[in-house]
């Protein structure tokens, strides 16, 4: 009985061993991360005009390193016309170690209210 336990006890740290060898290791990439909210708030039933550009420039493969960029545009008012326009550029040059492209999580957030008390508010 003893000899029993003992084989399946060796045979699970052997399969297990050859489980966990063969399993890829994790590899650190670059992450980007950026997050932009364009807000506007006014008395003009006229859509704002919102617009959110991002590029990510990579050179070579990278590893570990990150760049985050996080902004906000906020309008409070009563014009007419709104533009709000935003570019994010992010420029990663990389080690020569690594997997590859960075992972880009972008966020944008755009938000166009329409309050009618803005129209009647003194200035």
């Amino acid at each position: 009985m003893k000899l029993l336990f003992g084989t399946l006890g060796l045979m699970g740290i052997a399969t297990s061993t050859l489980i966990l060898g063969s399993a890829t290791q994790a590899e650190a990439r670059c992450v980007v991360t950026d997050v932009g909210v364009q807000v506007a708030v006014r008395g003009s039933r006229n859509p704002a005009r919102q617009s959110n550009d991002v590029d990510v420039d990579s050179r070579g493969s990278c590893e570990g390193n990150r760049s985050v960029n996080t902004s906000r545009q906020v309008y409070v008012g009563n014009s007419d016309e709104v533009v709000q326009e935003r570019r994010s550029r992010h420029q990663l040059n990389g080690s020569g170690r690594g997997s590859g492209d960075p992972m880009v999580v972008p966020v944008n957030v755009q938000v166009d209210v329409y309050n009618a008390g803005e129209r009647y508010r003194r200035r």
